[in-house]
């Protein structure tokens, strides 16, 4: 499928229904592909439209008017509003509401506000939507026809270029004991406080008689430190799915947070490692929390903490600066100029966010990406999945620098 193929299977699905779903990556310009539908709704309906726009965050309003401004298609009046501002236009009809990053529509709160809305024709952009929550729109406003076109559907049809992946492959140690776990439980002020090895821990650990109450300082291996904390996800999501308790719940997913944090802030020596590579090019590292986005990238950290994240992404745009390390931003809705690398740091079991930082770098001539990962753990089953529909020629593994 070529753009124009996109384009066309795009207006066809307006004739199917006047709900649209277009499912593509960053780089692949739904942004453009939603104005021109507006402008042919405008074009059958002989008039100007009254359009609602939605976005997720406030940062991603200036890129619609962006957009707009640079296309030139004339199909009347448009409110931009993010998501959460919602709630505060369902009394009013509208010709049509686009849907930036239509994902966001997912939980109980907003799918309860978009029953409620009332507008001729409906456009959702995003580039993951899953076939699940489509569903359940569906339900609401009626049949969505959807549009797709995957990442290396993208690259057959050199809508996007053929990138360069690099994946860095890393191993837990297994033999020094750098690492530290803490195990406590009964009276803080009455707890013994005791240092041993990983194997000892059981020694203190079931004696609950003569350790009752207890501050356990477990020396471990990286290996072990991941063992440790996968076993306590495993062992609360069990607790969970027996009890339904929502304590136990929140353990279970503050473990898994645990092991990807974990997992995520060992790569800090290598990310060095890479940057020193990369240096004389303009990048993008996405990583695992703020403490690392700061020790890696100082004044060109950005992450949601920030008073004015904008003026960073300015300085960018304008090349005032060439690189920027990310926390839980940037990965969608932004338009970013000329980035040629992105390293990414934090791996997760969401398609949508590897895609969304996947495709920052999409819109380089010969976009390089590197990502890290350690093998045999969560890191790696996330990365495969991630890659599944990649053609094998774009990527080059790389061993433990």
């Amino acid at each position: 499928m070529t753009r124009e193929d996109l384009r066309v299977a795009v207006k066809e699905a307006l004739t199917k229904s006047n709900n649209i779903a277009i499912q593509a990556g960053t780089g692949i310009g739904k942004s453009k592909l939603a104005l021109e539908l507006l402008y042919e709704l405008s074009t059958r309906q002989l008039g100007t439209l009254k359009v609602l726009i939605v976005v997720a965050e406030r940062a991603h309003i200036g890129n619609w008017h962006a957009e707009m401004i640079k296309w030139n298609l004339s199909f009347g009046s448009a409110i931009i509003i993010c998501y959460a501002s919602l709630k505060k236009y369902v009394d009013t009809e509208w010709d049509a509401i686009i849907f930036d990053e239509a994902h966001h529509l997912g939980s109980d709160l907003r799918l309860d506000i978009f029953s409620t809305l009332k507008a001729k024709n409906m456009i959702f952009l995003s580039a993951t939507l899953k076939d699940s929550l489509l569903w359940e729109l569906s339900q609401y406003c009626g049949h969505i026809e959807s549009v797709k076109m995957g990442l290396q559907e993208a690259f057959n049809s050199n809508i996007l270029p053929e990138p360069k992946i690099k994946l860095i492959s890393l191993t837990l140690d297994n033999k020094n004991y750098t690492e530290t776990v803490i195990q406590e439980r009964g009276y803080k002020s009455k707890r013994k406080c005791i240092t041993c090895n990983y194997p000892d821990r059981w020694k203190y650990l079931k004696n609950k008689r003569e350790y009752s109450n207890l501050t356990l300082t477990i020396r471990c291996t990286q290996q072990q430190k991941y063992d440790f904390l996968s076993e306590q996800f495993i062992y609360y999501k069990n607790q969970y799915m027996r009890t339904r308790n929502e304590a136990i719940k929140n353990k279970w997913l503050q473990y898994g947070s645990k092991r990807k944090m974990y997992l995520g802030l060992l790569k800090t020596d290598y990310v060095k490692d890479i940057l020193e590579t990369v240096k004389d090019k303009r990048f993008i590292c996405f990583c695992t929390n703020i403490e690392q986005a700061e020790a890696l990238g100082g004044k060109n950290a950005i992450h949601s903490k920030m008073k004015n994240p904008l003026e960073i992404i300015d300085k960018f745009n304008n090349k005032e600066i060439d690189n920027l390390f990310a926390v839980g931003m940037l990965k969608e809705g932004m338009n970013l100029n000329d980035i040629q690398v992105g390293i990414i740091v934090q791996l997760d079991g969401q398609e949508i966010s590897f895609i969304q930082k996947f495709g920052r770098t999409l819109r380089a001539e010969s976009p390089i990406q590197y990502i890290i990962y350690y093998k045999d753990t969560r890191d790696e089953e996330y990365l495969n999945t991630a890659l599944e529909n990649i053609d094998t020629k774009y990527i080059t593994r790389m061993e433990e620098p």
